[in-house]
């Protein structure tokens, strides 16, 4: 078996090679990227749990080891999809983005380096690591993207910085009582800690790294800039699988520190902890769907999607039941593929069109079909409906709040997922369907090399929608690895105490629909094609063919019932700001030789003098 240390340094050490093949030839280095990413999901495959590495020693008494768990292997394998899928797209891609393409190779297999590190690191501080150095490709790499991405890298570090901070202080904070980092010895000291203070202490710190990878409320403004002026095919890795980082940590937080069984039931077996995080779960799902809603760029929209939908992911985790937990975990998955789906048909339209506006777009279905089939099926999984597996997830998570009696939280997520119809029809609406622009009747598809792995993608979300058993497989072993109750399914029935779910029941009902559909399709005589101009109203011709696209305002008439919300984003302008501000007068006072400099330091001494003296 090759080694996880190895690997990583293959992919340390590739950044450099990439680097250099790619100043030759970018094809030929982003062919290099795809083909090392292919080797590490096929290496990762084959690890054997429970296998231990050494690294190296910082602290007195912390061995810094890798372990491959359940846990670890599942969310590896998810992100290597999903970045060695998005390599191979970008091998085409790369011909006209991004503007420093060597640059752009190097720092995705940092990052790379850095996601696997996080994934199989069994201490606390091996993880802070790791986590940095994928922190760090990853925000090198978005101010490659748009006009305003500088300041969403900054926005993003910021942000990053402000988990990391939380992280690295419990992590610390641990040490310092009890000497030890490993998961498993953290745990049960933690078990045997008197101090419930202390035990929420830790718990909610590390929780709030996740929270802030995640992209949860309150910590949740970061993922709209970043995501929209991100390099295009790189918001896929953003949102299918970066984001995923912050769900690994917060399972840890609840699980691996099995918050059940430290801290004390608040509500239907549920502890105030999680109960407090299920809440913050529920104000992304919120302010995720009614956000998307407003949007106009169709990459913001997804952004605002993936706050919603990390809200799923954390109300799944947070019930820690056998049902809730596993539909938080195939969340992760299904979140994963329908994001990196939706954002490289964006990253195609983008490649093509050369914007991200809805409103300046339409009728692109003619022009790019399969581009169209992929965002299709990409928002029938987002969106939960069967027979995709965005469906399986959401139906545990709907199952587990209804057993717990959790009738509030149940409530806000199947207005998210009404609401989730709303926005990703919008782009649907927009983009693909209605009138074509003149300015894109020289359009055409994208190149097979683009198409592959988003077809990939499509039939991967739609194999697991009918057979979920290669995820559920992974799913039970993490929970039985954690002392959950795993969840009961049998080859395509999953079952739960309030019924059964029969995947392959329900792709058989829907194939029958659509065979009937197709057949009265054929049989019946078809409308006539007329251009969108060849009528009148009101015995007026029309002739103006761009104004009749309605893309502008979509959801105006919902949008206004809450135009005048409070916003976060203004709230963390205004505190950024006034520490601007309060920057700007210290370096005055301080740095800078001045008229006003001296009278105030004069003052202050004056000052001084006088008190010292009475």
């Amino acid at each position: 078996m090759i080694p996880i240390s190895y690997l990583v340094l293959v992919f340390l050490f590739g950044s450099v090679v990439s680097y250099l093949i790619t100043k030759a030839n970018r094809i030929v280095g982003a062919i290099f990227n795809f083909l090392l990413t292919f080797y590490a999901l096929f290496v990762l495959w084959n690890l054997e749990i429970g296998h231990t590495e050494k690294l190296f020693s910082i602290l007195e008494g912390v061995e810094n080891t890798f372990k491959v768990s359940s846990l670890g292997k599942y969310f590896s394998i998810i992100s290597l999809i999903v970045i060695s899928l998005v390599s191979f797209f970008i091998i085409e891609w790369i011909r006209k983005k991004p503007s420093r393409p060597a640059a752009f190779n190097a720092f995705v297999l940092i990052m790379s380096a850095g996601i696997i590190g996080v994934f199989f690191s069994n201490d606390l501080l091996t993880l802070y690591i790791f986590w940095e150095i994928a922190v760090l490709g990853s925000f090198l790499i978005v101010p490659m993207g748009k006009e305003d991405s500088k300041k969403a890298a900054v926005i993003y570090v910021v942000t990053s910085a402000i988990g990391s901070y939380m992280y690295l202080f419990a992590t610390f904070s641990i040490y310092n009582k009890y000497g030890i980092l490993e998961f498993d010895q953290v745990s049960r000291f933690l078990l045997n800690e008197p101090s419930n203070l202390f035990k929420w202490f830790i718990i909610l710190f590390i929780a709030s790294a996740g929270i802030a990878k995640s992209g949860i409320f309150p910590l949740h403004t970061w993922l709209r800039i970043t995501h929209g002026n991100a390099p295009d095919a790189f918001s896929a890795i953003l949102s299918g699988q970066l984001v995923k980082m912050g769900s690994y940590v917060l399972a840890i937080s609840l699980s691996v520190f099995p918050s059940t069984k430290l801290l004390a039931s608040f509500y239907s077996g549920v502890p105030l902890l999680n109960y407090i995080l299920i809440w913050l779960g529920n104000i992304s799902i919120i302010i995720g769907t009614f956000m998307a809603i407003r949007q106009n760029d169709m990459k913001q929209l997804i952004a605002y999607s993936s706050v919603a939908n990390g809200g799923y992911i954390l109300v799944g985790l947070g019930v820690m039941n056998s049902i809730g937990y596993a539909g938080g975990l195939f969340h992760v998955f299904n979140h994963a593929i329908a994001a990196a789906m939706i954002f490289l048909s964006f990253a195609a339209v983008v490649y093509r069109t050369g914007t991200t506006k809805i409103d300046e777009m339409g009728g692109l279905i003619w022009k790019m079909p399969w581009t169209f089939v992929t965002y299709l099926v990409g928002i029938i999984s987002l969106a939960g409906i069967p027979p995709t597996s965005g469906f399986i997830s959401k139906w545990m998570i709907f199952n587990a709040l209804l057993t717990k009696g959790m009738f509030v939280t149940l409530t806000i997520t199947f207005i998210g997922s009404v609401g989730s119809f709303l926005y990703v029809f919008r782009p649907l609406a927009g983009v693909f369907l209605g009138q074509l622009k003149k300015k894109h009747y020289e359009v055409k598809e994208v190149s097979p090399v683009m198409l592959i792995p988003m077809l990939v993608l499509t039939l991967l979300t739609l194999f697991i929608g009918v057979y979920p058993k290669p995820v559920l497989d992974f799913i039970v072993s993490i929970e039985n690895s954690l002392g959950i109750k795993p969840i009961e399914y049998s080859g395509t029935i999953i079952k739960t105490s309030l019924g059964q779910w029969d995947t392959l029941t329900v792709f058989t009902m829907f194939a029958v629909g659509f065979i009937i559909a197709l057949v009265l399709y054929i049989i019946f005589p078809r409308g006539k094609k007329v251009e969108l101009t060849d009528q009148y109203t009101g015995g007026e011709y029309l002739f103006n063919y761009d104004l009749y696209h309605y893309a502008t305002g979509f959801y105006r008439f919902l949008e206004r019932l809450y135009d005048k919300h409070p916003s976060f984003e203004k709230l963390y302008g205004m505190l950024v700001s006034f520490f601007k501000s309060m920057g700007e007068i210290i370096n005055e006072l301080f740095y800078k030789v001045s008229p006003s400099g001296y009278v105030f330091w004069i003052s202050i001494v004056i000052l001084i003098l006088f008190w010292v003296r009475w």
